[in-house]
């Protein structure tokens, strides 16, 4: 388990990374870690600029939001956060981006078909379906989808991934975009999709405990 130092220091870094990539909007999105305490984590702040991210800013919070260190208001998404650890109780980290191209393809209710090995990993990826952000109806959907697999595309909003660690909940996240956008430059294409043989899609598919 983390330290606290460790949990802050690694959500600004994520974020900041993320934020770069665009992953993150100015407002939009938000991290979280397990602080030293597992009663409690660490979390980004409500309607902060992401791209003043820093460790002096992060909040504490209780699972029901009441902030225990720190002097701003937790992410709206919080019990969507804490839910998630829940359903994954290994997970140490959690990531929800409002990332451009898994938004659209949860918008368009998009699938990965097999065209290389992540679009395999991602294949049982759940759409959750919309509810309002911040929502206990929300936090609740996720949880339950989010025992089918590490990461879930939230439709019209974006998505949430969790890891054992921080490295590992951004990597699904990021993932998850790059398989999108790749599926998108396909159809622009045009053509007939090269897919993998269902085979070798069957041997695969064991890949998506480690990735």
């Amino acid at each position: 388990m983390p330290t606290d130092a460790d949990a802050r220091r690694q959500i600004v870094e994520i974020a900041q990374e993320l934020f770069a990539m665009g992953q993150l909007t100015p407002t939009g999105g938000n991290v979280s870690a397990r602080a030293a305490d597992a009663d409690k984590l660490w979390i980004t702040p409500s309607q902060l600029y992401k791209g003043a991210l820093n460790e002096d800013v992060l909040v504490c919070i209780t699972d029901d939001g009441t902030v225990v260190e720190g002097q701003g208001v937790p992410s709206v998404e919080f019990r969507m956060h804490w839910q998630s650890y829940r359903a994954r109780p290994e997970a140490t980290a959690a990531v929800h981006t409002h990332a451009p191209y898994v938004t659209a393809f949860g918008i368009t209710s998009q699938r990965f078909p097999p065209i290389n090995t992540d679009a395999i990993v991602l294949a049982d990826t759940p759409i959750v379906p919309w509810f309002m952000p911040g929502s206990q109806e929300l936090a609740d959907a996720v949880e339950e989808a989010i025992r089918v697999t590490r990461g879930v595309i939230l439709q019209c909003h974006g998505l949430m991934a969790v890891g054992r660690n921080m490295r590992d909940a951004a990597k699904r996240a990021i993932l998850l975009e790059e398989t999108a956008k790749l599926v998108l430059y396909c159809k622009q294409f045009g053509g007939e999709m090269a897919l993998i043989p269902n085979e070798w899609v069957q041997n695969l598919a064991g890949l998506r405990d480690f990735l």
